[in-house]
């Protein structure tokens, strides 16, 4: 199966509408698909960013995937508009910043979670449930996208003046990315090529190989609205792109495809890490959207309210490869 089949079959699939209007190989996402049911969270206001971290705080690189497959077993981090930053487990929310901007985690064998906030970086304790000041950076950061490659502490951050720096040295050295230009949002791939939007909402790809930034081709043109999402793991040297109401897949070779589904109702944030379980912040509340359950087994319109036998048959040539990803390790996908 290629990236962007991949992604489809992955990229709001609990989300999938009832039924296609136009073409049958696009779906499209309506308000009727944010039942009650999957709400875990409710807030006073727009959930703006969710993270759940693929490294060793969630689940081993040797585990099945499957073993994420319970919320409850898992952190759940998030930034609500004006409230703040917090982290969510076994149901219980704890807040960890008032001026949390941004979360980004490894995805190797660590269990590092680093926030981007007004006055720097933080890092997550996990024994003692906060945020503890990390490095020596003290600029107003506004997004952060944390390597993953051989086990370094190192990250890129996007400051409040648009300014990318790569930063080292656990936090203490800090180096401008000069071909990144007048960034808004940063993030990276499975192989540290880093995707970011400019202030005329083009896309563009740095890559880690030479440093050569590339524009992303084949997004519209002028859409009214551009954002990156951190790719699920299956996902290899691309990112998922929302321009607009549609969905496409960005690729470090400065190509991109439409992912086949558009977004008439768009959720305020989307979580893809999990691959198997699927996140979104929407009127100002968190949905999750289990994929094994919502696919493969049997949920029937009285549980939900929402008929979803279109979505199933949408992806049901895709059933088995869905199927192979819950029984496999991280690290097999890499392999």
């Amino acid at each position: 199966m290629n990236t962007l089949a991949t992604f489809t079959a992955l990229l709001l699939v609990g989300l999938a509408s009832t039924k296609p209007t136009t073409n049958n190989d696009t779906l499209h996402i309506i308000e009727d698909l944010f039942p009650e049911v999957f709400v875990i969270y409710t807030g006073e206001k727009d959930i703006t960013k969710i993270v759940v971290p693929l490294n060793s705080i969630n689940f081993d690189d040797t585990e099945d995937v499957e073993v994420i497959s319970n919320d409850e077993n898992i952190y759940i981090f998030f930034i609500e508009e004006g409230k703040g930053l917090f982290v969510m487990k076994n149901k219980q929310v704890t807040k960890l910043l008032e001026n949390g901007n941004d979360i980004s985690a490894s995805s190797d064998q660590s269990k590092e979670v680093y926030f981007a906030a007004s006055d720097g970086i933080y890092r997550f304790n996990e024994q003692e449930k906060k945020a503890e000041k990390y490095g020596t950076v003290t600029d107003n950061t506004i997004a952060i996208a944390a390597v993953s490659i051989n086990g370094t502490n190192d990250y890129y951050i996007l400051t409040a003046e648009n300014v990318v720096y790569k930063v080292t040295d656990d936090g203490t050295r800090k180096e401008e990315i000069t071909n990144v230009k007048d960034a808004q949002q940063i993030v990276l791939d499975s192989a540290e090529n880093l995707y970011f939007v400019d202030n005329k909402k083009d896309v563009y790809v740095r890559l880690a190989e030479d440093g050569t930034v590339k524009s992303i081709k084949g997004l519209p043109a002028h859409p009214s609205d551009v954002q990156l999402l951190r790719p699920p793991f299956v996902v290899e040297e691309a990112v998922p792109v929302i321009a607009g109401k549609n969905t496409y897949l960005a690729y470090a070779n400065g190509t991109s495809e439409f992912a086949d589904i558009i977004l008439d109702t768009k959720p305020s944030a989307i979580s893809l890490d999990t691959t198997l379980i699927l996140f979104a912040g929407h009127n100002n509340k968190i949905y999750e959207y289990n994929l094994l359950a919502i696919v493969l087994t049997e949920i029937t319109k009285e549980d939900l309210s929402v008929d979803l036998t279109e979505v199933k048959s949408f992806f049901s040539d895709q059933i088995s490869y869905i199927q192979s990803i819950a029984t496999r390790s991280k690290s097999s996908f890499r392999a």
